[in-house]
């Protein structure tokens, strides 16, 4: 568990603390004020204190604040001379709130626990699927992955690169729709189909997409995915095809070409190859719509905030790129994962 984590609890205590003391405070001072002290008496609200300790704080902490606000309500009851049957009413209210708020901070726990624990485990399945990058003499490879800032943490954004017996690289980015753990599954289920299409060799990007449609289709998956492929030979041709994924962007420019209809939809779609070149020291850079995409924004702005962010930082490294990117571009609460894949040729 992070510090911040650890430390959270503790301002629960101080929210509980200060409950007790701004109540204790308002009783004293109403009894100033009134003459009646019994009327003035609020011993009965401080129950109010260990129900919110337990909302956030740990069953030691709730515990705590519930035994410091019923000795509170004892005494206050006590020094405004609240008749014993009154007194002993509102001071079972207080405890009774206190057993409660300490039940309900132990079951939280729990949850909080077992929610961190799917949490873990779907990050870390997920960082097993994604894999790493192959070494290449005539590319480098680089690649970044986010998760979303909400829900679990994870989602069915992912990338690969793979070189088949040819020579000929193939680089994958997709984005299966949603941003959770069956998200995440559906994505490793995608991604080892295509990995295991290019490994092959002899199939161009229209090919894979085609096979990849076919055993969605067959093995009856229900999922939806946008895909994009490019391939990239060892004399620097490129060709590449999307299911309804944002185009690559080669030296600073959107590469022209169709975004066909995503994985999933219908089971035989007609898909469209285009090509282009990568010179020596050319990059390419592939990325999700997570990376644009903001609430309330037209996309557009989106994708020339990238634009500008790689013309400003694409003569760097390629880690300093993406790094540049993904500062310069990225939303702090962004609420999709994010993909990033650069190529470039040496």
């Amino acid at each position: 568990m992070s510090a911040d984590a650890s430390r959270t609890p503790s301002r629960w205590v101080g929210l509980g603390t200060a409950t007790v003391g701004v109540l204790t405070l308002v009783d004293v001072a109403g009894g100033l004020v009134e003459q009646d002290r019994e009327f003035a008496n609020l011993s009965g609200t401080l129950a109010l204190a260990p129900a919110l300790t337990g909302v956030g704080g740990t069953r030691r902490q709730t515990a705590g604040i519930g035994a410091l606000a019923l000795a509170m309500a004892v005494i206050l009851s006590l020094a405004d001379g609240v008749p014993l049957w009154a007194g002993s009413i509102r001071c079972t209210v207080v405890a009774l709130a206190g057993v409660v708020s300490v039940l309900v901070a132990g079951h939280r726990r729990v949850q909080t626990e077992l929610l961190q624990d799917r949490q873990d485990a779907a990050r870390t399945l997920q960082a097993a699927m994604v894999g790493e990058l192959p070494a290449h003499d005539d590319l480098e490879l680089v690649a970044r992955y986010l998760p979303a800032a909400a829900g679990d943490q994870v989602g069915g954004d992912w990338f690969d690169a793979v070189v088949d017996p040819h020579g000929v690289t193939t680089l994958v980015v997709g984005d299966v729709t949603g941003h959770d753990v069956r998200a995440a599954a559906s994505m490793g289920q995608l991604r080892a189909m295509v990995r295991a299409y290019a490994v092959e060799g002899g199939s161009g990007p229209v090919q894979l997409l085609a096979r990849l449609d076919a055993a969605v289709a067959r093995l009856r998956l229900e999922v939806l995915a946008t895909v994009v492929i490019v391939q990239i030979d060892p004399r620097g041709a490129v060709r590449w095809a999307s299911a309804g994924h944002p185009a690559p962007i080669r030296d600073g420019q959107v590469l022209d070409g169709s975004q066909d209809v995503l994985v999933g939809v219908i089971g035989d779609p007609e898909r469209h190859e285009h090509r282009t070149r990568l010179d020596r020291g050319g990059t390419l850079l592939l990325h999700t719509d997570g990376l644009v995409e903001r609430r309330e924004e037209d996309l557009r702005i989106g994708v020339q905030r990238l634009l500008v962010a790689v013309g400003e930082h694409g003569r760097g490294s390629l880690p300093h790129l993406l790094d540049g990117v993904l500062r310069d571009v990225l939303h702090p609460e962004h609420i999709d994962d994010v993909v990033v894949l650069a190529a470039r040729r040496r």
